[in-house]
């Protein structure tokens, strides 16, 4: 009997066809008659008597080509009959939806990141179901917290010897010899000396926020992009790299507001008082969007179990980097507090106002949730305990021996002497 879908043969259609000049009666497309029991023969007569429909032939629903041209559909590993939801009915996950393409933009092409076709990381939106898995979360991500306090301590102090060293080197070149405190930079030639003038002056004072600048731009544009680093590495290089931009950006800021350090170049350019308010807005602005668009980068330095639970991310990403830069920042200023006039009169404010400018890079970390990591290489995992408390410990010897070291000055007088001649 033929099966269904049974393709007749060129020889039994011209056979039909001749059946049907011949009788006038079409002898059908290879399917008999529906059987149709009779009601003798059925054990129950009273019955009707059964009849079996005819199946319906297969109808094959032809593609539009061209809807890919346009769309394109994000892939989701979530399916409404998924057994993790028939476990857990709350979980929400975020359903496919079409992306028109779109073209980059010139500032994206020059300062975007590079694309990359990368898998879509699901986010599940679940809350807490017991206090057992709030307090579980919280003790983990406090050990996760000491380890991003110990990397910001070390961080700040690395930009700001670096800050001073290039301050004294400079000063140095025009015959200026230097003490370094843990608090500021002392010139024992005195305020009032002749050795200076409006040129050293600004060349001094504006070389330590320009290597601040290359710094950061050499971190955030050329290292962090690397997709082979210790997730340790990584959360190190990118507080370096915060640092160094509030150096540069918010000590503008900083020294509009109090006339010292970068104000000394402000102030011997005679800018307008105009000038002066809107290049510090703009900064500012710099700031926020230079955290908004590296906040992948901070995403990266999380575990990709954490980044699951929308929950749990939010919650990482305010006690890695928000609350460290409150504590860290408080910690730098208790310590690097003067036991002494110091030279300058409202250095500390200075130095105040650029760990409170980073406020405005990491506070967009936590709205950007556009951003999506990369799969890198070495992957961040859970912190342990004994690595945490390492890291911390570690950084506060180091934040002690700092002030120790630095309390007494030290006398840096550097001479650039080259000579070239015969000897005979």
């Amino acid at each position: 009997m033929p099966g269904r879908g049974h393709q007749r043969s060129a020889f039994q259609k011209l056979f039909d066809r001749i059946v049907i000049f011949f009788t006038g009666k079409s002898r059908g497309k290879g399917q008999k008659a529906a059987p149709v029991a009779a009601a003798e023969d059925s054990p129950f007569p009273q019955q009707k008597p059964l009849v079996f429909p005819k199946p319906a032939p297969e109808t094959k629903r032809k593609k539009r080509p061209g809807r890919r041209r346009f769309f394109q559909f994000r892939k989701h590993k979530g399916r409404a009959d998924d057994i993790s939801l028939l476990i857990n009915p709350d979980i929400k996950v975020k359903e496919a939806i079409p992306v028109r393409k779109k073209k980059r933009s010139l500032y994206r092409y020059l300062f975007g990141n590079p694309k990359r076709n990368e898998p879509q990381v699901i986010i599940i939106d679940r809350k807490p179901e017991d206090k057992h898995a709030v307090f579980s979360a919280l003790k983990t991500e406090f050990f996760a917290m000491l380890n991003s306090l110990g990397f910001y301590l070390m961080a700040y102090l690395v930009v700001y010897l670096l800050y001073q060293f290039t301050e004294a080197l400079t000063a140095s070149h025009f015959n200026i010899d230097s003490v370094l405190f843990y608090y500021e930079i002392y010139f024992p030639v005195g305020n009032a000396s002749n050795l200076w003038n409006k040129f050293n002056v600004i060349a001094i004072t504006f070389a330590s926020p320009f290597i601040s600048l290359i710094l950061s731009l050499i971190l955030l544009r050329g290292v962090l992009v690397r997709e082979k680093l210790k997730p340790q590495i990584r959360l190190f290089l990118l507080w370096v790299a915060f640092h160094a931009a509030t150096h540069f950006l918010g000590a503008f800021v900083a020294g509009i507001a109090t006339s010292q350090g970068f104000g000394y170049v402000v102030d011997w350019l005679y800018l307008n008082v105009f000038f002066r308010i809107l290049i510090s807005l703009a900064f500012l602005f710099l700031l926020t969007l230079t955290g908004y668009r590296n906040a992948v980068f901070a995403f990266e330095t999380i575990p990709p179990g954490i980044r699951q639970y929308k929950w749990k991310y939010s919650l990482a990403l305010f006690l890695r980097f928000i609350l460290v830069w409150i504590i860290g920042g408080l910690m730098v200023i208790v310590v690097k507090f003067p036991n002494g006039v110091p030279q300058h009169a409202n250095i500390m404010v200075y130095d105040a106002i650029i760990i409170a400018t980073m406020g405005f890079m990491v506070i967009p970390i936590f709205f950007n949730r556009k951003a999506r990591p990369r799969s890198l290489a070495e992957r961040p995992v859970k912190f342990r305990k004994s690595q945490a408390l390492l890291v911390f410990v570690l950084a506060v010897v180091v934040l002690v021996l700092f002030r120790l070291l630095f309390s007494r000055g030290i006398h840096l007088i550097i001479n650039f002497s080259f000579d070239v001649g015969f000897y005979r």
